[in-house]
């Protein structure tokens, strides 16, 4: 399934077409928004630059999301509604913060941070999901919470302030 997806900076305009989008973004004023619901569409994306924001939806199967944000405010939202879907955010510098929602069976989220304020949150509704967050120096601050049966929650915290919150339970 072909769609489009637009990536709007205060220094380009670019509109990337096919099912998968990819798109690098250097400006101070960074922003992506990404709504795409189907089967097996694709998005990734990387922004350098001072006012990093991602906000990324996902309604269907097999979806994927990758973003990469190399800068000062970073800023990411992911919801992805569905089954066999996986989301990966990487944020380098600056004051971090990610938040992954997802709702419906076999999806799996990766959050990596390094440097910085951090702050990442991962929420999955159903059975068989994975969480995996990784936060390296400053003041983290993680939590995983997973409400179905099958679920994995990992959360690894090296260097500065650390805080680790891993909820499970079976009951919607």
């Amino acid at each position: 399934m072909k769609l489009r997806m637009i990536l709007a900076s205060a220094v380009a305009v670019a509109s990337i077409a096919s099912f998968a989008g990819a798109a690098d973004a250097q400006s101070r004023r960074n922003e992506v928004r990404v709504n795409q619901y189907g089967v097996q569409n694709e998005v990734a994306g990387r922004q350098y630059g001072y006012r990093n924001s991602a906000s990324l939806r996902q309604n269907g199967y097999r979806q994927h999301i990758l973003i990469m944000q190399d800068g000062a405010r970073n800023g990411t939202t992911v919801a992805q509604e569905g089954s066999y879907n996986d989301a990966y955010v990487d944020q380098y510098g600056r004051r971090n913060e990610a938040v992954i929602g997802q709702q419906g069976y076999n999806n799996g989220a990766t959050s990596v941070q390094t440097g910085n304020n951090n702050l990442s949150g991962v929420y999955q509704m159903g059975n068989n999901n994975s969480a995996v967050t990784d936060q390296a120096g400053n003041n983290n601050t993680g939590a995983v919470i997973q409400v179905g049966n099958g679920n994995s929650g990992t959360l690894r915290q090296r260097g500065s302030g650390n805080t680790t919150l891993i909820i499970q339970g079976d009951h919607y």
